[in-house]
């Protein structure tokens, strides 16, 4: 039976095909704010999180992941791990830090937070799923991401790889 709708009558067959049609791409829309879509990336590295010198004893380091989940880490100052180190992350740990990107939503504040002006403190750099964040003054707090960050630092069993 057809409905008047704003064009006249919609015969359900139309109906049926404008669900076709609409379907995937509300399906893709929901997947794009999950916590997978933070994985599917073709950049690499799919992580890079930096954090700079400062004049006092805050961390400066880089590490780099790939999508595969091996890890360089390049620690440089007011570290426990100083020099550059290799080591691998699991899909779990992959899948953790795509939900902690996920809870600090780094798709919607993704961005520079910056003033030139300021030159005495630290910065915090983060790369991920292709999204830029850096946090210097005034960033939504990420401190969720952060944190599972310099976690799984801690936890991964580093190799000195000289280089």
């Amino acid at each position: 039976s057809a409905r008047p709708g704003p064009q006249g009558p919609q015969p359900e067959a139309q109906k049926v095909n404008r669900l076709r049609v609409l379907l995937p791409a509300l399906l893709l829309v929901a997947g794009c704010s999950s916590p997978a879509a933070y994985l599917k990336t073709a950049e690499e590295p799919w992580l890079r999180y930096e954090r700079t010198p400062c004049f006092g004893p805050c961390p400066a380091f880089i590490l780099e992941v790939n999508s595969a989940g091996d890890a360089r880490y390049n620690g440089r100052r007011n570290v426990n791990f100083e020099g550059t180190f290799r080591g691998q992350w699991d899909e779990q740990a992959l899948r953790t830090v795509a939900e902690a990107a996920h809870q600090a939503d780094l798709k919607r504040n993704a961005g520079v937070y910056d003033n030139p002006l300021v030159t005495d403190l630290p910065t915090k750099r983060i790369l991920l799923g292709g999204h830029v964040f850096v946090d210097r003054i005034d960033a939504p707090p990420m401190d969720v991401l952060y944190g599972v960050l310099d976690s799984l630092i801690s936890v991964t069993r580093w190799t000195a790889s000289g280089h």
